[in-house]
């Protein structure tokens, strides 16, 4: 029973980490399109190339912005 309890484990640590590459990647995406939009390019433009809406892209832009924002009391 010991092998059950330590797959099951594995399985849930394997869950977690998804989640952590997930969010890193997220952020990575986000921080792209902030870039690119210090750069000027259009939120339009971004979200035609990546096949997103204007929305999804304003959204992991924001995203990455407040992960980096101080945080206010």
């Amino acid at each position: 029973m010991g092998n059950v309890v330590d797959a099951r484990r594995a399985y849930e640590q394997a869950q977690v980490d998804a989640r952590t590459l997930v969010e890193r990647a997220r952020r990575g995406l986000g921080k792209a399109i902030h870039d690119a939009r210090r750069q000027n390019v259009s939120q339009d433009a971004i979200a035609k190339e990546l096949g997103l809406t204007r929305e999804q892209v304003r959204r992991f832009q924001r995203e990455y912005e407040q992960s980096i924002a101080p945080a206010t009391p």
